[in-house]
């Protein structure tokens, strides 16, 4: 009976493989064990219950990218990294899933599962010095039916040497009129609204002055709304993500620099 039942699994990853084919053969048995290692007993039916949980459906749409992420990039240690982005869709109303991975080499197969990195949006570390090739699997669920699609690798570069410590620029700090207006254009997409430069970058973590209007971007370079703290300031930020000043807001004040009063 055992001897059966491996034949069978090893007949079902074979059938599976060209639906699979830009995974690895680890990521493939990872898919159709329902992502557990499980041992079974002869008579234990545990493993046909756990296979026929997800299985390939032809009948399910492959998730299609609409962007890839672009040349490689090279940080020094310690730098901040811009986020890798990946937009997928599909048209079949399907459950778009996201899982991360990291490789030692150029290859979007046999990598590393990045724990917790299950967003569209990944910001890579800089810690440790080295290259390193990301690549993202994005799952289309339709029931119990998935289907399957891996993205191009992005190589990022970290240095030996330190990255330069850039100085943070707050309204507060900086009279308005001493700051140049940033130069590009406002970019949309699901997740919210970015501004991109003339060079294609975007600024993260960081105020940026655009049209005589204070913005701040968060960790992944969309705009913030609403109420937000900076040390012990408040601030406000309005729907278009410009920012407040010398109004009253849910009852308080916020002076010519924004700051609530």
């Amino acid at each position: 009976m055992r001897k059966i039942k491996k034949g069978l699994l090893a007949g079902v990853v074979l059938c599976c493989m060209p639906v699979l084919s830009a995974c690895s053969f680890k990521e493939t048995l990872k898919v159709l064990w329902n992502s557990e290692d499980k041992t079974t007993q002869e008579g234990d039916s545990s493993s046909e219950t756990a296979m026929t949980n997800l299985k390939v459906d032809e009948g399910v749409e492959k998730p299609v990218f609409a962007n890839e992420m672009g040349d490689p990039v090279t940080y020094g240690k310690n730098g901040t990294a811009e986020p890798l982005t990946v937009e997928a869709s599909v048209s079949d109303g399907g459950e778009l899933t996201y899982q991360w991975y990291r490789n030692n080499v150029d290859s979007n197969g046999g990598g590393t599962e990045i724990e917790g990195a299950v967003e569209s949006t990944y910001t890579p570390s800089t810690q440790e010095p080295g290259i390193t090739y990301y690549y993202v699997v994005v799952t289309n669920t339709v029931g119990e039916g998935i289907q399957l699609s891996t993205s191009a690798t992005k190589c990022v570069t970290v240095t030996e040497e330190e990255a330069a410590q850039e100085e943070t620029v707050t309204a507060e700090e900086t009279p308005q009129e001493e700051i140049p207006d940033a130069q590009g254009t406002w970019q949309k997409n699901d997740n919210g609204w970015w501004f991109q430069y003339a060079d294609g970058t975007y600024p993260v973590s960081k105020w940026e002055k655009i049209e005589g209007k204070w913005y701040i971007f968060d960790e992944s370079g969309y705009i913030r709304t609403g109420w937000y703290q900076e040390g012990e300031n408040w601030y406000y930020f309005n729907s278009d993500g410009s920012m407040a000043c010398d109004t009253d807001v849910d009852g308080y004040h916020l002076g010519p620099d924004g700051v609530m009063q």
